[in-house]
């Protein structure tokens, strides 16, 4: 519990992204290598259509990549995104901790006709997962984390500034080796780009080989 807690004040230090109003996606425990495709409704920011992908470097550590298309509600442009994020294994669940839990932060970009917003995200996914004899598992998680986010024109005469939160609550099913569907709702997100409460779908893939 100790490391737990010194880790979680160390969150800020951790480089990591969430370009947009969308759930991250991201589980508890990290992945040798995978790709994730999803589709997120986002209120105000509205649809999303994006890919992940994420590859551990170390049984510690994992580094990924979000990019995609966002179509916000009321007529707006559609908008890129693209961000870079990390992760750190901090616990794996055991009869006294029984919790997965990794810190997570990213650097994320999105712009549309020079309106561009910077969002700087850090957290913690926390979940547990359940196997079942057939090969399948479920992993619930939460994902709450905080966002510095900056928009260049988003206040006359200059840029601003914005601390942001949001919270996803979801789950992962694990149906093959290879493939898991995901499903998680968010609340908050980025009052630049469009705050409120969201939902997302995904389809998860891990080359054949590459699973734990």
């Amino acid at each position: 519990m100790k490391r737990l807690a010194l880790a979680v004040m160390l969150a800020p230090a951790l480089l990591g992204a969430q370009s947009y109003t969308y759930p991250s996606f991201q589980l508890p425990v990290l992945v040798e290598r995978e790709y994730n495709f999803a589709a997120a409704d986002g209120g105000r920011a509205g649809t999303t259509l994006l890919f992940q992908w994420r590859e551990a470097t170390t049984s510690l550590w994992q580094l990924g990549l979000d990019a995609g298309l966002a179509d916000p509600d009321g007529g707006g442009s559609t908008r890129f995104v693209i961000g870079g994020h990390a992760a750190r294994q901090l616990a794996r669940a055991t009869v006294d901790f029984p919790f997965d839990a990794a810190l997570t932060g990213g650097v994320g970009f999105s712009g549309v006709n020079g309106h561009n917003v910077v969002r700087i995200p850090v957290g913690a996914s926390v979940g547990h997962r359940f196997s079942f004899n057939d090969g399948m598992s479920v992993t619930p998680f939460v994902h709450p984390r905080l966002s510095f986010d900056k928009c260049n024109d988003c206040k006359a005469g200059g840029s601003d500034w914005k601390l942001d939160i949001a919270v996803d609550v979801g789950a992962s099913v694990q149906l093959t080796e290879q493939v898991a569907l995901r499903l998680a709702t968010m609340a908050g997100g980025s009052d630049f780009l469009g705050s409120g409460n969201g939902i997302g779908f995904s389809v998860a893939w891990t080359p054949k080989g590459l699973r734990k």
